[in-house]
């Protein structure tokens, strides 16, 4: 009888617990999606330094969600945004590869792929420029000797 007792009290106990750590799970999950919410909103608002910090924080704060593969390709995103005053292109090719990495089954994967592409072109594209520039101004400094030249040769 004790242990009948016994064993039945266990039984409860361990529901119990299991019931709690489900309600648990369901208010966390529950915030998330308000976190997340909030950080989309920052984000279509135009706050792209608040939503950048609100992504990380619920990267740090969640990273085994649903919806992990979500923050980080925003996070990521918000790294390469032009009108981000922290735009950091470098930064935001890491966290997207990281994200394919971690999520390659993840929707967001090909998007990821297309905006580091993108952002690598864009980079070749900007060195390119620059190593036009110095050869426009290489151009422009014998321009201006050979015409130096020409005046002394004339007098």
């Amino acid at each position: 009888m004790k242990f009948r007792y016994l064993g039945s009290l266990i039984f409860i106990l361990s529901l119990s617990l299991f019931s709690c750590s489900n309600v648990a799970t369901i208010l966390m999950e529950r915030e998330l999606k308000v976190d997340l919410e909030y950080a989309e909103n920052l984000l279509s608002q135009g706050k792209y330094e608040a939503a950048l910090s609100e992504f990380e924080r619920l990267e740090k704060r969640h990273p085994q969600s649903p919806f992990s593969d979500k923050i980080a390709f925003n996070a990521g995103l918000l790294y390469l945004h032009p009108d981000n005053s922290k735009k950091d292109v470098n930064k935001g090719i890491s966290v997207l590869e990281g994200m394919i990495k971690r999520y390659p089954n993840s929707r967001y994967v090909l998007y990821a792929r297309l905006l580091i592409s993108y952002s690598r072109e864009n980079i070749e594209q900007k060195i390119e420029m620059e190593r036009l520039k110095g050869e426009m101004e290489k151009f422009k400094d014998i321009q201006i000797q050979l015409e130096k030249r020409e005046k002394e040769l004339k007098k």
